[in-house]
């Protein structure tokens, strides 16, 4: 091993070196307007260095959105994005033409400036984003880098260490519900997650995690229950009659795959609570089970659920903007459980930092197009690591083809992702990127070990 990381820390000197003296000027910008996953039009723009080095960005589209999010720029008609693509190719475009940038945080501070508004209003969250990631791929094809070689070192400046690549545990969803799968359930997501003392490799975790999935298919076909599957490529029967039922049935599929569970899988859930939430009666309301329940009943309800199952994962289980509400349930669950903040902190480092002094919540879900930039979304995985907390990259509900989240998260010390169901193209290409990325690590450490 001491051979692996001296090689690679030359290597390492010898490209940042590079990367220091090196300015990257644009020699040309070009947006243009792409479908997602749920057929609603976003971005893909490509950046071109003088050099001739290019890079693209498509931007992803959520469909449960916290009211913090940065603004997505669509057209007057609610769908399209010609005016954010026509921003990109006039004003972004004239005012980067033929400018030198030192580093990815001048390129996207100086888009952040050219904004000027809190949430991006003026440019558009999804314009900004779509250069950002099209810069930051230009640039480490300019190097030659893998882009997660390219993130670690940006991310850590001066005290990279290549040997700190790991493979992140994977929150593999096997059942929605929530506006992602036609209210099959309340709940929005159900996932397994695979033991990593128990799976030693990204590979097998997975691969094991879709023979669950496949259970789970057997489980509903022999119920009569639909096997469609929602927005993030996982079963969405419609038949199911309440949270209950769901979990029961992901756990006899762990069981019937022939694994033991929390041993082998535990469950992690996305509440979304913010869509159950009625305002106007200040309850939170599920709507299979006709029940409601103001907020200290709906944290009792939930620690009764929750302890009969191998869980460890909550993610959004109250309303956005109830501090009081999640530092009460972070004190009572958050002991035994992973109580994550998504629509609470909108990958903001203001509000991370709000959530860290009450003490709001143990984990950070970082999602790139909530905030904007490559470089706000490294700052937000770094406050949240730098405090104790677990950092989880997740995928939108409207997803692209692009697999920039893949190397973010190999790339960071984010330690779980979350990239949907193991179908549908868009949520595969992650996950295949995953797979790609650790053969790489795993030959790279086989060759040095041989020198």
């Amino acid at each position: 091993m001491q051979y692996i990381v001296k090689i690679l820390n030359i290597r390492h000197n010898i490209l940042t070196n590079i990367h220091k003296k090196r300015h990257m000027k644009i020699k040309n910008i070009q947006a243009r307007e792409i479908l997602d996953s749920n057929g609603k039009p976003t971005i893909s723009t490509e950046i071109e260095l003088l050099g001739g080095d290019k890079g693209v960005g498509d931007v992803p589209s959520g469909a449960s959105t916290g009211s913090t999010e940065v603004l997505e720029l669509r057209d007057k008609d609610g769908l399209g994005v010609t005016d954010a693509v026509n921003i990109i190719n006039t004003k972004i475009k004239d005012s980067i033409i033929e400018k030198e940038f030192k580093s990815q945080e001048e390129f996207d501070n100086y888009l952040i400036e050219l904004d000027g508004t809190q949430q991006k209003s003026k440019l558009g969250g999804n314009s900004i984003l779509s250069c950002s990631m099209a810069f930051c791929r230009a640039s480490t094809n300019s190097l030659g880098l893998e882009l997660y070689e390219y993130i670690s070192m940006i991310y850590s400046k001066e005290d990279y260490n290549p040997k700190n690549f790991t493979m992140p545990s994977p929150l593999v969803l096997v059942m929605e519900g929530g506006k992602h799968g036609d209210w099959a359930t309340d709940i929005q997501e159900f996932m397994i997650v695979p033991n990593v003392e128990r799976f030693k490799t990204f590979e097998d975790g997975f691969r094991q995690s879709i023979k669950v999935f496949q259970g789970i298919r057997d489980i509903l076909k022999q119920k009569r229950y639909s096997t469609n599957v929602g927005f993030e490529g996982a079963f969405a029967p419609v038949e199911i009659k309440d949270n209950k039922e769901a979990l029961d049935i992901i756990l006899q599929g762990i069981q019937e795959s022939g694994y033991t569970p929390t041993e082998d899988f535990s469950i992690a859930i996305d509440v979304a609570a913010s869509e159950i939430y009625d305002k106007t009666k200040q309850k939170y309301i599920l709507k299979k089970e006709k029940k409601e329940y103001d907020t200290q009943r709906w944290i009792s309800f939930q620690k009764e659920l929750y302890s009969n199952y191998p869980l460890i994962s909550i993610e959004d289980p109250l309303i956005e903007n109830d501090w009081s509400g999640w530092n009460t349930i972070t004190k009572a669950l958050g002991e035994k459980y992973q109580i994550v903040g998504d629509d609470l902190l909108t990958t903001n480092t203001e509000r991370i930092q709000q959530g860290i002094e009450n003490k709001a919540m143990n984990s950070v879900l970082i999602k790139l197009n909530q905030i904007g930039t490559v470089t706000e979304t490294l700052n937000a995985i770094k406050l949240s690591v730098d405090n104790g907390m677990t950092a989880i990259i997740s995928h939108r509900s409207g997803e692209t083809n692009d697999s920039f989240i893949a190397d973010l998260v190999v790339g960071t010390p984010a330690t779980q992702c979350k990239f949907g169901g193991p179908t549908r193209g868009e949520r595969l290409v992650k996950y295949n990127r995953l797979l790609e990325i650790e053969k790489k690590l795993t030959l790279e450490s086989h060759s040095f070990e041989h020198i």
